[in-house]
């Protein structure tokens, strides 16, 4: 070696390779340090992740203890109310009690017809039920029969041959019916229909959400309202219903369940009175009688026959069984001849003039249409003067031998658009106390448009007859409009011209 030519640099460094050893055993450990760091940041997540859920789990799982316990108590709960239910489980029968009519045979026994009718109507009801396979075992039986005692009584004493069903009879029968059997009932809810039909169907409503009630028959085919009334329960399996007299049309669609007892009930319904004799013809009075010739009235002279008022002109109301009379005005000469010969008929008959003093009297200016608002703009109906009852029986006697209502429109407005195709009856025209009768039936029906009807023609309800003091409370059908004020303060003409009501 030329020694002249060594240098420092030539020299190798010994601790390089522990060096470049030491470096990377060091990087090692960094990544293992990061490694191992990562590691637990992850183990303390899971961790954390754990206890979480864990708790999570525990929580559902007393969750779960209580929600089964509850269960388990709600089970049984439940099964001892149908258990209940099943036990005490009974049938509630209702009988409109005007159209579908007991035997009349039955009815003229008095107070043991009553009694043998509630036995036969019972165990013919039990046998129907237990042979039936949609009803279960059911021996407790309610029988609930409305009608008006009245009306029924004497539609029976005009069809019977020898008159011998009367009130006091048909009230004897009730009575029997009701100690045969502790649970029938015979409930007289007096003359008009409107009150039997709220009855029923307010029973009916009730009885049909009580889960008790397993089966709920209702003898009503011969009245079309009651079909109405029955579509909202399409598809009940507990209603049934009892046919008398052949069902009316519109039941027809109805798919409930029927049964019949025709040994117990009328097949036909009650015929009505008998028709007067052939060649026998109702006077036709004038609605205003003929002015006669003017005459000078002496001073001593009384004042002259007052007029009746216009709605109610020429439209006498006998009462049953006797004529109206005409008392003849003083200013006119009568014999004996002439007294006898003094009712409607008799003048229509006779040929001599009679002479009136009318001297005083002015004809009053026809009223023009209108309706009544409040000072809130409501409609307020017209006050009706008090119906003749002898009207409201025409009326309702009519509606039985007819079994359908009077058509409204007809009656009171003359413009049915359904012609002959009404389901409702048309007939003869109604004389003006009748036509109150009718309007003072119509007004318990609610006017679809309320209290902002503007039809001067509307002959329906607008609100409660009696706000203050109405017997029906909440179950009223004006029950919203209770409270109402109905002081008339404006009148609406059919020109639409206007008139403030002092």
């Amino acid at each position: 070696m030329n020694p002249s030519r060594y240098s420092e640099s030539d020299e190798v460094d010994p601790t390089q390779p522990y060096n470049a050893a030491f470096e990377a055993w060091k990087d090692a450990v960094t990544s293992r340090y990061q490694m191992d760091h990562g590691f637990a940041n992850s183990f303390m997540d899971l961790l954390t992740n754990y206890k979480k859920l864990h708790d999570e789990c525990q929580r559902e799982k007393r969750n779960a203890y209580i929600w089964q316990r509850e269960h388990d108590l709600t089970q049984r709960e439940l099964n001892a109310l149908r258990s209940a239910a099943e036990s005490s489980s009974f049938a509630f029968v209702l009988i409109d009690g005007d159209g579908a009519v007991f035997h009349e045979d039955l009815i003229a026994a008095g107070e043991k017809g009553g009694g043998d009718a509630a036995h036969e109507l019972h165990k013919s009801l039990k046998q129907f039920f237990h042979e039936s396979p949609v009803f279960p075992n059911i021996d407790t039986i309610f029988v609930h029969v409305i009608l008006s005692v009245e009306g029924l009584s004497k539609a029976l004493y005009a069809a019977s041959p020898n008159n011998v069903i009367d009130y006091a009879t048909l009230t004897k029968f009730g009575r029997g019916f009701c100690r045969a059997q502790p649970l029938f009932s015979f409930t007289d809810v007096g003359y008009g229909k409107e009150q039997a039909d709220h009855k029923v169907r307010k029973f009916f409503e009730i009885m049909e959400r009580n889960i008790q009630c397993r089966a709920l028959v209702l003898a009503g085919c011969h009245d079309n309202g009651y079909a109405t009334f029955l579509e909202s329960f399409r598809g009940n399996q507990k209603i049934c219903l009892l046919e008398t007299t052949p069902a009316a049309a519109d039941f027809r669609k109805l798919d409930f369940k029927r049964l019949s007892f025709k040994h117990i009930f009328r097949s036909e319904p009650v015929p009505t009175r008998p028709l007067p004799p052939p060649g026998f013809t109702m006077p036709h009075f004038p609605q205003h009688l003929p002015q006669a010739p003017p005459q000078t009235a002496p001073a001593s002279a009384p004042p002259a026959v007052r007029s009746p008022p216009p709605d109610l002109a020429g439209f006498p109301s006998p009462s049953p069984g006797s004529s109206p009379k005409l008392t003849p005005p003083a200013s006119v000469s009568t014999n004996k001849s002439e007294t006898q010969a003094n009712s409607y008929a008799a003048v229509g008959r006779s040929t001599a003039p009679i002479t009136i003093n009318i001297a005083s009297q002015k004809k009053p200016a026809a009223q023009r249409p209108f309706y009544q608002l409040n000072k809130d703009n409501m409609r307020v109906d017209v006050p009706l003067p008090k119906a003749d009852p002898n009207a409201v029986r025409a009326i309702e006697e009519r509606r039985q031998a007819n079994r359908t209502n009077l058509c409204n429109r007809y009656h009171l407005s003359n413009s049915c658009k359904n012609g002959a195709n009404c389901n409702f009856y048309h007939g003869e025209r109604l004389n003006a106390a009748e036509m109150l009768a009718l309007r003072h039936k119509t007004r318990n029906i609610v006017c679809s448009s309320g209290h902002k009807c503007e039809d001067i023609a509307c002959n329906l309800g607008h609100h409660c007859v009696n706000p203050g003091s109405c017997f029906f409370g909440n179950d009223c059908r004006f029950s919203d409009m209770h409270g109402m004020d109905t002081t008339p303060t404006l009148k609406i003409f059919e020109d639409g011209t206007r008139e403030v009501v002092n």
